[in-house]
C-alpha cells in the first residue's frame, strides 16, 4: 500500500513509532477520514479486500467501506508503521443466528494488546479499547466493556441506562483466505443484513453521525438524537451529510 498517501488522507505524518500514543492517533484519524459505508453492495458492485483495491476506492469519492475493507486498510497501515497485527474475526447479531460476520484488529503496542476496530457499522468505539478481561473504557460519552466468557472475548457498549453487546470474537488468529471467504459471503448472500439496508457512519472526535433509510442518529457530547425520515429521503442526506452520491438507480434496498 501507499503509506503516505494513506497518512495525508488522515492528516498525518512520520515519524509514528509503534507506541499506544500512535495507535490511538491512527485509529482515531482513519474514522474520521473515511465513512463506514455499504454503498457499493448496494450499488451491486464487487467488494474487493485487496489493499491496493481498497486504497484506490477509499482515495475516490465515496471515501470509505465496511469492515472487511476498513480493518484490512488500517491493519495494512499499522503493520507498515512497525505495530504487531493480527486479523481476527467476529460475530455480531442475535446468538442463535451469529455467524462469522465481522472483521476486527488484534494489535500489540508497547506490549500491550488492544483491540481496534474502524468498520463496525454500529456505536464503535473511537479509540482502540484494551483486550483485557474486565477492561472498561469511556469514549464520546459511551462506556466500552470486554469480559472473557468461556472461548469467547465480547465487547459491549454502555449507554445510560442501556447494555448492548456488539460482538464476540475469539482470540485466534485468521489468514487473508479467511477473510476474503468472510468478505465474499456478506457481500453477495441475499440475507446479508448490508444487502437489506443502507447505513453510512462518520465517527470524530466532536460527533458520530449514522445515516440509515429511516433515521439519522447524532452522538453529540454524549447525548443521542434519533431524527425520523423518509426512505426516499437518503440521496439527500447522503449527499448533505456525507458528500456521497448515491446516484439514481434503484439500490438493493430499493427493490420490493
Amino acid at each position: 500500500m501507499n503509506l503516505d498517501s494513506y497518512l495525508s488522507r488522515l492528516g498525518l505524518e512520520r515519524p509514528l513509532p509503534p507506541t499506544i500514543d500512535t495507535l490511538r492517533r491512527v485509529h482515531v484519524a482513519h474514522h474520521a477520514a473515511f465513512t463506514f459505508n455499504n454503498v457499493a453492495m448496494q450499488r451491486r458492485d464487487a467488494v474487493l479486500i485487496d489493499p491496493e483495491s481498497i486504497m484506490a476506492k477509499f482515495l475516490g469519492p465515496d471515501g470509505g467501506g465496511y469492515c472487511f475493507e476498513q480493518n484490512t486498510l488500517l491493519g495494512a497501515a499499522l503493520r507498515e508503521l512497525g505495530f504487531d497485527v493480527t486479523m481476527l474475526l467476529g460475530r455480531v447479531g442475535p446468538p442463535d443466528k451469529r455467524l462469522l460476520n465481522h472483521m476486527l484488529l488484534r494489535v500489540e503496542a508497547e506490549g500491550q494488546p488492544f483491540i481496534a476496530d474502524v468498520g463496525y457499522g454500529g456505536e464503535s468505539p473511537l479509540e482502540p479499547v484494551p483486550l483485557r478481561d474486565g477492561a472498561r473504557v469511556t469514549q464520546d460519552g459511551i462506556d466500552y466493556s470486554v469480559r472473557r466468557d468461556a472461548h469467547h472475548w465480547r465487547l459491549s457498549m454502555h449507554y445510560g441506562d442501556v447494555t448492548e453487546e456488539l460482538y464476540e470474537f475469539v482470540d485466534a488468529p485468521f489468514t487473508a483466505g479467511d477473510v476474503e471467504i468472510a468478505n465474499h459471503y456478506i457481500a453477495t448472500h441475499p440475507n446479508s443484513i448490508f444487502r437489506r439496508t443502507l447505513t453510512i457512519q462518520r465517527v470524530t472526535s466532536e460527533e458520530r453521525l449514522i445515516l440509515r433509510p429511516t433515521v439519522i442518529t447524532r452522538y453529540r457530547n454524549g447525548v443521542r438524537t434519533d431524527t425520523p425520515i423518509e426512505p426516499a429521503q437518503i440521496r439527500r442526506f447522503a449527499h448533505e451529510l456525507f458528500a456521497i452520491d448515491l446516484g439514481d438507480k434503484p439500490l438493493l434496498f430499493e427493490e420490493p
